[in-house]
């Protein structure tokens, strides 16, 4: 979370509020990361104790333009788990300001509803979203393109430590690229030059990581926006570095040879 007061005021009337950790993660585990996926039966349950329900229409948005990614980590876990119109408002709160939006208290407590265990899910039942084990990630890693969105000294790593660094071979993709200084996200044609550049765009396969499964969610969802399926290693860093018999790589990434290049194949 970004430090210092919230730049604006109030909230969209009718909002109510969310955080990445209390209802768009698990119970962390030794093996996992610590913002793991939760269970969908959970999560349909918290949004239907709030009056929503899979046909709803949600719009997910945060109160600072640098948090953007925890809402794009909700449009991930809700659309992963079967709701189906799920959209992030572009800017979040600030944006909605400069454009002449109202605001409001944020409610204090959603309405409670009825109990309906009834739930029927987008098709395919996942949503569209392709959550990625250990397993897919070395293979993404050696024959798509694997990008790591945290920050250039996280992926470059300490000399001295080897456990830090980076997947090998993954790509660095710091997401906080994808903004504008204003805030909203950089044009189509940007976003297109930007996955371009790190070969993010396709028939080959594309994951993307981070820390802990939140700021690489951007990752996902701009390349959503672009019809690129980006796959989410939701565990991410913070269960790869943990087991030490998986590889790691410091430094600028080596490149792959051509002969494992398909994208013409």
């Amino acid at each position: 979370m970004a430090e210092g007061a919230d730049p604006v005021s109030g909230s969209i009337p009718g909002a109510f509020r969310t955080s990445v950790k209390a209802d768009f993660a698990g119970t962390p585990t030794a093996a996992g990361g610590h913002l793991p996926l939760p269970n969908r039966t959970t999560v349909r349950a918290t949004l239907r104790a709030r009056g929503i329900g899979p046909a709803d229409d949600l719009v997910l948005y945060t109160r600072r333009i640098e948090e953007l990614s925890s809402a794009t980590r909700a449009w991930f876990v809700l659309t992963w788990a079967g709701f189906r119109s799920v959209r992030v408002l572009d800017g979040g709160l600030p944006a909605w300001v400069r454009a002449g939006g109202p605001t409001a208290r944020l409610r204090a407590a959603p309405t409670p509803v009825a109990a309906d265990d009834r739930f029927e899910p987008v098709h395919p039942p996942d949503g569209g979203r392709r959550v990625l084990g250990i397993a897919d990630v070395l293979e993404i890693s050696s024959y798509g393109t694997l990008l790591d969105s945290r920050s250039a000294g996280a992926y470059n790593g300490v000399v001295d430590d080897r456990r830090t660094g980076h997947i090998p071979h993954a790509v660095h993709a710091h997401s906080t690229e994808l903004v504008a200084p204003d805030g909203l996200l950089r044009s189509p044609t940007e976003l297109r030059k930007w996955f371009l550049s790190r070969r993010a765009i396709g028939g080959h396969e594309v994951g993307a990581y981070c820390g802990g499964g939140v700021s690489s969610s951007l990752l996902v969802f701009v390349g959503a926006l672009l019809g690129q399926q980006v796959g989410l290693f939701v565990d991410s860093w913070s269960a790869w570095e943990r087991d030490s018999s998986l590889p790691v790589e410091q430094g600028i990434a080596l490149s792959r040879s051509a002969a494992v290049d398909t994208d013409c194949v």
